[in-house]
C-alpha cells in the first residue's frame, strides 16, 4: 500500500506563496522523510514548477503528480495529472474538455464553511469528479464538515481521499491516503477512481489550528471569526452534542 497526499502548496504559489516557506524540493524531502510515496503540489491557478520537481521527486523514490487547485466559480477543485491543464480560473466545461482517462478530478475541502468550498459545485457535476477529499484541517471537534464529506461521497458513490492541505510542513504525515496500486501514475489514478484506497487520518489540536490561522496571514477579522466559531463548538459539546472524530489514526 501507498501512502499518498495529493494537497499541497509551495512558496512559488501565486495566491499563497507570501506566507509558505518551502521550496517544492522542501517538500519533497519532507514527504520522503515522512514515508509520503505520492505526493501531488497543487498550487493556486497555476503549475509553478518544471520536470525537475518530477525527476528529483523519483530519486527520492516519491512519485509526483501535477497538479493545480482551479477555480470554479469561486470554488475550489483540484485537477490532477491533466496532460493540459485549464485555465486556472475555469468552467467545469473547460475541466471536462482537458480531462484524460489518465486524470483526476478531486472536490476539494466540500463542506467547509468558507466561499471556497465547492459543494454546490460538486453536487451539480458529480459525473465530473473522481474523488472527494478529507481535509487535514480540522480538529476533534469540527469534524462535522469531513463527516458531511464522507456521508456525500456514500451516497453517490465516490472515493474519498485523506489529503493534509500542506500550506506548513508540520501539517504533513497527519491526514493521507493508502493507495492499493504501484507506484506508477496511471495505476495511482485508476486506483484511487476505483476506491481502492483508506483514509488514515488524526486531527490537529486547536494550538495547531490557531497557528495555522495565524501564520497564514488571516485577518483579524478571520481569526476573531474562528475564535468565536471554535467557542460555539466547545459551549455546545459541553452541552452533550459533542460531534464525533471520525477515524482513528492508523500507525
Amino acid at each position: 500500500m501507498l501512502r499518498g497526499d495529493f494537497h499541497h502548496h509551495i512558496d512559488s504559489d501565486p495566491a499563497d506563496g507570501y506566507f509558505v516557506h518551502h521550496s517544492a524540493g522542501n517538500l519533497i524531502d519532507h514527504a520522503a522523510a515522512m514515508g509520503i510515496q505520492v505526493l501531488a503540489i497543487t498550487c493556486h491557478e497555476s503549475v509553478p514548477y518544471d520536470g525537475d520537481a518530477t525527476r528529483y521527486a523519483a530519486r527520492r523514490w516519491v512519485t509526483l503528480l501535477r497538479g493545480m487547485e482551479a477555480t470554479v466559480k469561486g470554488h475550489h477543485v483540484l485537477l490532477l495529472n491533466f496532460p493540459e491543464f485549464p485555465p486556472g480560473v475555469c468552467t467545469m466545461a473547460d475541466i471536462a474538455a482537458a480531462k484524460t482517462p489518465d486524470a483526476l478530478v478531486i472536490a476539494a475541502h466540500p463542506f467547509y464553511p468558507a466561499g471556497i468550498a465547492g459543494a454546490a459545485t460538486l453536487a451539480a457535476h458529480h459525473e465530473l469528479f473522481d474523488a472527494v477529499e478529507f481535509s487535514g484541517l480540522y480538529t476533534a471537534l469540527t469534524a462535522r464538515f469531513n463527516e458531511h464529506a464522507l456521508q456525500y461521497a456514500g451516497t453517490v458513490g465516490l472515493p474519498v481521499v485523506g489529503n493534509s492541505d500542506t500550506h506548513f510542513l508540520w501539517q504533513m504525515g497527519r491526514t493521507y491516503t493508502l493507495i492499493d496500486a504501484p507506484p506508477h501514475p496511471t495505476a495511482i489514478i485508476e486506483a484511487i477512481r476505483l476506491g481502492r484506497t483508506h483514509l488514515v487520518t488524526r486531527p490537529l489540536s486547536w494550538t495547531q489550528l490557531l497557528h495555522f490561522i495565524v501564520e497564514s496571514g488571516s485577518t483579524m477579522m478571520t481569526l476573531r471569526d474562528g475564535l468565536k466559531y471554535m467557542l460555539r463548538i466547545v459551549q455546545r459539546s459541553r452541552s452533550g452534542q459533542q460531534m464525533a472524530y471520525i477515524h482513528p489514526r492508523i500507525d
